[in-house]
């Protein structure tokens, strides 16, 4: 099942099929939802204004499809944990020429590295977290063409496992380390420097809200931080019973998060949280 939970505050499920097991989602600029679904080597798109619900497997077998980010252009990047690999699909109506075979190009990074997290900035570069190969890779895809430059940028300390990554309204990119109780930022040119957080545990997802502002969960901490770029981290503490783990920026201005425990929490900027419990 996926759930959608409109902005009033009504909640919806949309069934997929036996097999399906989402695990992370992206909007595009046309309102679907796209997920990628690493059972089922696929990613899936739902249509909200009707609930269909529309599958596109993954060239690569067993690839285990992450993390994605749909594109201004219409394209949809995705990272494939098991194979070291960037996907890019081209649906059907898509600004963007189809690439090839289905829709599909798959690029191999140079190092392995297990991508997890991935998001588009707004020259069209496609930038990801390297899970167990400890760097954050940059991809660029001319148009029209079906080789990609990727660069990949090692972090300084060994083993910080990045995972979650946004960019920053100073154009910078930021990133997550499940390792460490710490998040990175990476100029397009390449420097890169840490920022310690806060709190002792560390951050699990990242985004950018439409301000630029990142926000961060850290759910062993049941806190949520909020980094102006420039400015120094703050912290929210949450009831010890809140768990905050993926984030999202909503149009009402507002942050939405997921719980473990079944809940979607409501998040304003101003720090005040608001818990809905999912039914059974």
């Amino acid at each position: 099942m996926l759930g959608m939970m409109e902005l009033h505050g009504a909640f919806r499920q949309v069934s997929l099929d036996q097999e399906g097991f989402p695990e992370r989602l992206t909007v595009a600029g046309d309102g679907a939802v796209w997920f990628t679904d690493p059972q089922g080597g696929r990613i899936g798109r739902i249509l909200p204004y009707n609930g269909r619900v529309d599958y596109y497997s993954v060239p690569t077998p067993k690839s285990g499809p992450a993390g994605i980010a749909a594109a201004p252009d219409g394209s949809i990047w995705f990272t494939e944990h098991a194979a070291s690999q960037i996907g890019v699909f081209v649906p059907p109506g898509a600004h963007r020429p189809s690439p090839g075979k289905d829709g599909f190009m798959e690029f191999p990074l140079p190092t392995g590295g297990g991508p997890a997290g991935i998001v588009v900035a707004r020259d069209g570069a496609v930038w990801f977290a390297e899970n167990t190969g400890n760097h954050i890779g940059r991809l660029v895809l001319p148009r029209g063409s079906r080789h990609a430059n990727i660069t990949e940028y090692p972090l300084p300390f060994p083993n910080s496992h990045p995972n979650g990554v946004a960019v920053g309204g100073d154009g910078q990119i930021y990133f997550t380390e499940l390792a460490a109780s710490r998040i990175g930022r990476l100029a397009p040119q390449g420097h890169l420097s840490e920022i310690v957080l806060p709190v002792s545990a560390p951050a699990l997802d990242i985004i950018a809200s439409g301000d630029g502002t990142i926000w961060l969960t850290v759910p062993r901490a049941h806190a949520i931080c909020r980094l102006h770029p420039g400015d120094a981290i703050t912290a929210f503490y949450l009831p010890e019973t809140a768990v905050p783990a993926f984030i999202a920026s909503g149009a009402d201005g507002n942050l939405y998060i997921t719980e473990p425990s079944g809940k979607i929490a409501r998040f304003t900027p101003a720090g005040v949280l608001t818990e809905t419990k999912l039914a059974d």
